[in-house]
């Protein structure tokens, strides 16, 4: 079965097709070069050199956060505009448990993948890995603060192995909080969808009509609007997003 897989939650734009377990093609670019100029042009280069049609295609994985507001909402919709044209199954793909897939070596440690959210804050999730190589969520994927996220992990009575592009935003912050001998750190490669063993990873099967992006967080735009506009902002379905006016 072979699998389209699209990343631009990051810096980075990550597009690869999967038979089974082996990849067939991949691309990438790590350019600040805004991602809704290359996708289409890399996916039509990418199977033009391996001699795949977009038809043959049998499914698409997208990666639906937490990430970059922008890059996201060009992936998901790329995707979910294949999906519907080809008529193929569309899955997503959390970017935090792509992260922890990277990891192979700690089974009896606690994977804690997390990107800078900016304002001291991370979107960050902890994850015990199985002996079969699935990641259970110990600490639930979502936006905090660094602090007390890293307080949360405290608590738990198992040595965190840290994997983020951004760890050196925060390396004071955890060093204050855990001693030298207590945690381990990794450098993740950068694309997501790469090096992950992505088929022990959760695949989220999503309606292509009514899949959105999973932020965890408003924009800064937005919550400026919703600050603004409190009255509008109680309404159902006010989004600063989705406003044209």
């Amino acid at each position: 079965m072979l699998t389209l897989a699209i990343d631009s939650s990051g810096q980075s734009l990550s597009l690869a097709l999967f038979e089974a377990d082996q990849v067939v093609s991949e691309f990438m670019t790590n350019t600040r070069i805004q991602h809704s100029k290359q996708l289409l042009p890399l996916l039509d280069l990418m199977c033009e050199t391996v001699n795949v049609k977009p038809q043959e295609i049998d499914q698409i994985l997208v990666v639906r956060g937490p990430g970059s507001y922008t890059g996201l909402r060009i992936g998901v919709t790329v995707a979910k505009m294949l999906a519907c044209t080809l008529a193929k199954p569309l899955y997503s793909l959390s970017s935090l448990q792509a992260l922890a897939g990277q990891v192979t070596d700690p089974i009896n440690s606690l994977i804690v993948p997390f990107f800078n959210a900016r304002r001291q804050t991370v979107y960050a999730a902890a994850y015990a890995k199985q002996a079969d190589g699935q990641l259970d969520e110990v600490v639930a994927a979502g936006h905090y603060q660094m602090t007390d996220f890293l307080q949360k992990l405290s608590t738990l009575a198992v040595k965190p192995h840290f994997i983020s592009p951004d760890y050196a935003n925060f390396a004071d912050l955890i060093t204050q909080n855990f001693t030298e001998a207590s945690y381990s750190v990794q450098k993740p490669a950068f694309s997501l969808i790469s090096t992950a063993r992505l088929a022990e990873l959760t695949w989220q099967a999503e309606d292509p009509h009514t899949f959105t992006p999973q932020y965890y967080k408003l924009a800064e735009a937005e919550e400026n609007w919703q600050a603004d506009h409190p009255d509008l902002a109680q309404q159902a379905g006010a989004d600063f997003v989705e406003r044209t006016d």
